[in-house]
C-alpha cells in the first residue's frame, strides 16, 4: 500500500481510505451481520489501509470500535457531526444548540472504542450553513480540540449539492481547517481547476469522495449520463462517441475496467492525498485498492477527459435511472 502524508497535519496515511458509508456501510445494508462487516475493516487493515472514514449518521461507528480494538495507535480515524439536528434535513437550517457538537464526539469516542479521534469533520456542509458553522460551531471544535480529544479539523462538502464549491472555497479560504472532503471524479473535474490548486497552497489534507459512482462503473449508465450532460450543455456532443464514451478508457494497455479508470484518475489528480473506497465485499475491495495503488493514467487520455468533462458542474457519478444502484464505491 502506497502512502502519503496528509498535508499540514503530518500524518502518514495511506492513499486508500476505508470509507464506512456509501450505499453499503461495510456491507451492514446488503445484509452483512456487524461481525461480518467488522472482518471486513480488520481485511483492509491487513491489506495496510490505516486510514478508516465514518460518521454518526452511517450507524457504522461501532462496527469500527469493534474491529479496531488491537492497533488503535496504528490507524487513523476521520469522524463527523453535523451542523443541523441529528434526524432533520441536511438542506434545512435547523442548526444545533451550544454543547450538542460536545456531546456528539463524546459518543463517537464511546462507539469508536477511544479516547481521541484524528480528524472530526463537520458533515455534508451547504452553502447557507457555512457562516453558522464558522461563528457558531468552530469555537467549540476548538475547545474540544484543546481539550485533546480530537486533533485536526475538516469540513466535508454537500457533491452536487454545491456546483460552484463555494464551502470548499470559503473553506480553503478561511485557514482554519487542516482537512477537506470533496467529491471528484472524472465525469466532474472541477475540482481542479480552482479548488484543488488552491488547497494545496495552504497545505490542506485532501481526502476525495464519489471517485466511483454508478456512471463510472458501468458503460451503459456513463452514457446514460453523457446524453443527459449534452442536453444541459455542459457536454459537447462533437467532443465524444455518444455510441461507446468509455471505448478510449478501455483500449489496450489503458485501463481493464472502468472503475479501475475512475481510481487513478482520482489518486492521481494533482492535491489528492486520499481516495475513499467503500464496500461491504472483500474482493471488491482488494480490485478497489490495486486501482488505487495503479499507475496514473496517460496523459492522453487525461487530455481526452479534460476536453469532454471539463465543463461539467452538475454530475456527480449518479445515474439518471432510478434502478440503477447511486453507489458503487
Amino acid at each position: 500500500m502506497e502512502t502519503t502524508i496528509l498535508g499540514r497535519t503530518g500524518l502518514k496515511v495511506s492513499v486508500a481510505a476505508l470509507g464506512a458509508g456509501g450505499s453499503s456501510r461495510l456491507g451492514l445494508r446488503t445484509g452483512a451481520t456487524e461481525t461480518e462487516a467488522a472482518e471486513l475493516v480488520r481485511a483492509a487493515i491487513d491489506q495496510g489501509i490505516n486510514f478508516i472514514d465514518t460518521a454518526p449518521a452511517y450507524g457504522t461507528e461501532g462496527v469500527v470500535g469493534q474491529a479496531i480494538r488491537k492497533g488503535r495507535d496504528r490507524l487513523v480515524l476521520s469522524t463527523k457531526v453535523k451542523a443541523t439536528t441529528p434526524g432533520t434535513s441536511y438542506e434545512g437550517a435547523d442548526f444545533v444548540k451550544p454543547g450538542d457538537i460536545t456531546a456528539s464526539v463524546e459518543k463517537s469516542l464511546e462507539r469508536l472504542g477511544t479516547d481521541y479521534i484524528d480528524i472530526i469533520q463537520l458533515h455534508g456542509v451547504r452553502p447557507h450553513h457555512y457562516d453558522f458553522s464558522f461563528n457558531e460551531l468552530l469555537p467549540e471544535l476548538l475547545q474540544i480540540r484543546d481539550a485533546g480529544k480530537v486533533r485536526f479539523l475538516g469540513i466535508t462538502e454537500a457533491f452536487g449539492k454545491d456546483p460552484h464549491r463555494e464551502v470548499m472555497q470559503r473553506t480553503i479560504a478561511d485557514g482554519v481547517w487542516d482537512v477537506i472532503m470533496l467529491g471528484h471524479n472524472f465525469v466532474n473535474p472541477s475540482a481542479m481547476q480552482g479548488i484543488l490548486p488552491q488547497a494545496a497552497k495552504r497545505d490542506l489534507g485532501v481526502m476525495a469522495m464519489y471517485a466511483v459512482r454508478g456512471a463510472l462503473a458501468r458503460k451503459e449508465w456513463l452514457a446514460e449520463l453523457v446524453e443527459a450532460l449534452i442536453k444541459t450543455g455542459e457536454i459537447d456532443p462533437e467532443a465524444i462517441d455518444i455510441s461507446d464514451p468509455a471505448g478510449f478508457l478501455l483500449d489496450a494497455g489503458t485501463s481493464a475496467s472502468l472503475t479501475e479508470a475512475a481510481y487513478r484518475f482520482c489518486r492521481h489528480s494533482p492535491g489528492v492525498h486520499v481516495v475513499l473506497t467503500g464496500t461491504g465485499n472483500l474482493k471488491h475491495l482488494e480490485d478497489n485498492v490495486a486501482a488505487i495503488n495503479g499507475n496514473p493514467l496517460p496523459d492522453r487520455v487525461l487530455q481526452r477527459l479534460s476536453s469532454i468533462f471539463g465543463g461539467v458542474r452538475s454530475a456527480t457519478g449518479d445515474v439518471a435511472s432510478p434502478s440503477a444502484p447511486q453507489t458503487i464505491a
